[in-house]
């Protein structure tokens, strides 16, 4: 999804809609966590940890939904050409929201004192994600030459996403950015997008094993319990004000 997603960040495309990307994005993002943090932490008094972290969770949306629906409808046009960028874009808030929401999170629920280098670090740890997928875009456009079969194009493409996320893996950070920068640099290089039409045939039953996963994990009764950080609030009371 996140590779993908890098599809819409074509240069001439930002360079039309560019600014006024970046306004909404930052704003609705922005906003958002503020909307969450001042009744979570004001008024049902969870902790800051909690709260926060709740708060930068809420900046980020889930750009597959709205692709698939653009997609399906072939929908066209200056509204679309600005939809799509700030769907990306709002993940790249979202994850240096919450990148710097867990370092403040870890740090007051362990009781140690705030450090700015715990803002700098994870920071960096993104710039550097972002510059190492462009390096990735770049392989990316060396490996898938015209000349390859369709099938091969999928197994290079793949093999590389991989590579990159294990890349990542062993340095405990999250490859979504990188993965976002690999697919902008290599779209603005190539122009081609049928890369990315083979991959969104291939990911479906990816997904749907996530997904199904992800329920396995769904704890029905914690919904009604109650935690050290929450309180006495039940967390389905903070999750429908969350929602």
């Amino acid at each position: 999804i996140a590779f993908s997603a890098g599809e819409f960040f074509k240069v001439d495309a930002l360079k039309k809609n560019g600014r006024k990307v970046v306004v909404i994005t930052v704003l609705e993002a922005c906003l958002a966590s503020v909307a969450v943090f001042i009744p979570t932490y004001f008024l049902l008094h969870l902790s800051l940890s909690f709260s926060i972290v709740l708060a930068a969770l809420a900046s980020a949306t889930a750009p597959a939904s709205t692709m698939m629906t653009i997609r399906q409808t072939g929908a066209r046009g200056d509204f679309v050409d600005t939809l799509l960028p700030i769907v990306a874009l709002d993940d790249v808030v979202g994850l240096i929201e919450y990148s710097i929401a867990i370092s403040v999170a870890s740090a007051s629920a362990g009781g140690e004192a705030f450090r700015i280098g715990s803002i700098v670090k994870p920071l960096l740890l993104n710039l550097g994600v972002l510059i190492l997928g462009g390096l990735f875009g770049v392989l990316l456009k060396t490996l898938l030459s015209k000349k390859h079969s369709t099938d091969n194009r999928l197994i290079m493409a793949v093999a590389t996403l991989f590579s990159f996320c294990g890349i990542c893996a062993l340095f405990g950070v999250s490859p979504l950015l990188g993965c976002m920068s690999m697919g902008a640099v290599y779209v603005n290089l190539m122009d081609d997008d049928k890369i990315f039409k083979q991959l969104n045939y291939f990911s479906p039953p990816i997904l749907l094993l996530f997904f199904v996963r992800s329920g396995m994990s769904f704890q029905l009764d914690a919904l009604f319990g109650t935690s050290e950080l929450i309180g006495a609030v039940p967390l389905v009371t903070v999750g429908v004000i969350y929602f």
